[in-house]
């Protein structure tokens, strides 16, 4: 009989299928040719007993199978298990503590080996040579002649005559309580279902109880410092009960006080507060100025002292700084002249003023050019005043010019202006941390302030600080103008 071609080409494809199939099959369930192949690889248990386990019980790594029991070997004192393992699938398995139990998989099935590790990481058992896991890391389950022996010795360790009691008790505690119990167990069955349900939450609570209980120890030394203080606040309340009690019983007569008197105000106070919102406004807008005038003031109150040193005399001099510096004319030229004799009604011109740049050396005048913010709070010198704000040209001591009539120097014989003479300047020394001035002759003394240290030296070369910010640190932002009344008188 002749095949055809097309036949041919069938059996050998089925001939081809059926040795892959019987291959497969032999190698991953059968695991013949599993060493040769590198599938397979080799460790040993050694145990004092056997304990039930057999040839081809499986063998399980964290309750995963991972291999079977091989050939079972008697040695001198005990027995030598062969372990057969898988290799790959990503179940590698530590060398160094991993524990062999032979546990039951019920009180009636068979026996199985449970791979139990104590750390993860290499050595593996899948490197080098087979490994033995020594005696002392491996389990026994207890026999079952051994169970029956413990059994039958605690049902006779038992009175019967007590058990009996035990019974016929028990019997009249659970009589006609059926109901009861049922009930019981059905709350105690919601409850487990309503604990399970709320399981994420309880878990998120003891998760940040985790966080609270931190922190509480993190800061234990401020809270006992909070209790320290708490108690010593307590008892001074107690110390002072009798005042407080006295404090509590005239407060209902001071409330009745000060609601007649607000009663009594209250047809003015309205009235008075609306005027000095208009007050307010006008403050707030002159504020820059008023800003400048209080810093200008303890300086000026410390000057007027100089005129009564204490000791019995008065110092008064007197310089006229007549047009130093000369009056802001710009601005006024459609302006007509008025004499003081002329005292006669005229309309006034409110388009007039000065139109002199801030800093002209001329007396710039009017609201626009009082201080800026940028130039606040120091006060600024004139340009043309050399010794100061107000100062007649030449100096403090007035002796380099004339100063008296229009600002103007005197000529020499040879109609010429003389040159001006520097100004005199005090020489300083610091000893011991004082600062003792020299202050030329016929000249005024006048002691150095620094406003953004606070920092004066007198005369007497002694440093007097001064609350910076005119005590705005000191006094807090409401009561620094205090500071500005009373510094000068405290010095």
């Amino acid at each position: 009989m002749i095949l055809k071609r097309g036949v041919k080409f069938q059996l050998v494809a089925f001939a081809l299928i059926t040795i892959i199939g019987v291959t497969v099959v032999s190698v991953n369930y059968i695991g013949i040719g599993r060493g040769v192949l590198g599938k397979e690889y080799t460790a040993y248990v050694d145990l004092t007993d056997s304990g039930g386990v057999f040839t081809g019980a499986e063998v399980t790594y964290r309750g995963v199978p991972v291999g079977r029991v091989g050939p079972i070997e008697l040695t001198r004192d005990g027995i030598r298990v062969k372990l057969k393992l898988e290799r790959g699938g990503g179940k590698r398995i530590p060398r160094e503590g991993t524990s062999a139990i032979v546990a039951n998989r019920s009180a009636v099935g068979e026996q199985y080996i449970d791979l139990q590790p104590s750390r993860d990481g290499g050595p593996y058992l899948d490197q080098g040579k087979a490994y033995t896991i020594p005696r002392r890391l491996t389990k026994l389950p207890v026999s079952t002649a051994e169970l029956l022996r413990n059994v039958d010795a605690l049902v006779g360790s038992v009175n019967t005559k007590d058990l009996a009691t035990i019974v016929d008790e028990l019997d009249k505690a659970f009589t006609g309580s059926a109901s009861d119990l049922q009930s019981i167990l059905d709350d105690t069955d919601r409850l487990l279902k309503t604990a399970d349900r709320a399981f994420p939450d309880t878990k998120r609570l003891l998760d940040n109880s985790v966080t609270v209980l931190g922190t509480q120890r993190a800061q234990g030394a401020n809270i006992r410092g909070f209790a320290r203080n708490l108690n010593e606040l307590t008892t001074s309340l107690r110390k002072d009960d009798p005042a407080l009690r006295q404090t509590l019983t005239n407060a209902p007569g001071a409330v009745d006080e000060t609601h007649q008197a607000i009663n009594q105000l209250a047809p003015t106070l309205p009235v008075l507060l609306a005027n000095l919102t208009t007050t307010g406004q006008i403050v707030s807008a002159h504020k820059a100025g008023l800003r400048s005038l209080f810093i200008l003031y303890p300086v000026t109150l410390a000057g007027a002292f100089t005129v009564t040193p204490g000791d019995g005399t008065q110092h008064l001099g007197l310089a006229l700084n007549i047009d130093a510096p000369p009056p802001c004319t710009k601005g006024y030229e459609q302006v007509k002249k008025r004499w003081p004799q002329d005292t006669s009604d005229k309309e006034p011109k409110l388009n007039a003023g000065c139109k002199d740049a801030h800093d002209s050396p001329s007396a710039v005048r009017g609201a626009r050019n009082f201080p800026r913010e940028a130039i606040a709070p120091y006060p600024q010198v004139p340009p043309g005043a050399t010794s100061g704000a107000g100062f007649p040209e030449g100096g403090a001591d007035g002796k380099t010019g004339t100063g008296s009539q229009g600002g103007s120097q005197a000529k020499g014989p040879d109609g010429k202006q003389p040159t001006k003479a520097p100004t005199k300047e005090p020489t300083g020394q610091l000893t011991d941390g004082h600062l003792y001035l020299s202050y030329p002759a016929d000249t005024v003394e006048f002691a150095g302030y620094d406003p953004s240290t606070g920092a004066v030296y007198g005369p007497d070369g002694k440093q007097y600080v001064m609350p910076r910010s005119a005590g705005t640190r000191q006094l807090g932002e409401e009561a620094s103008w205090k500071w500005l009344l009373l510094g000068p008188l405290s010095q």
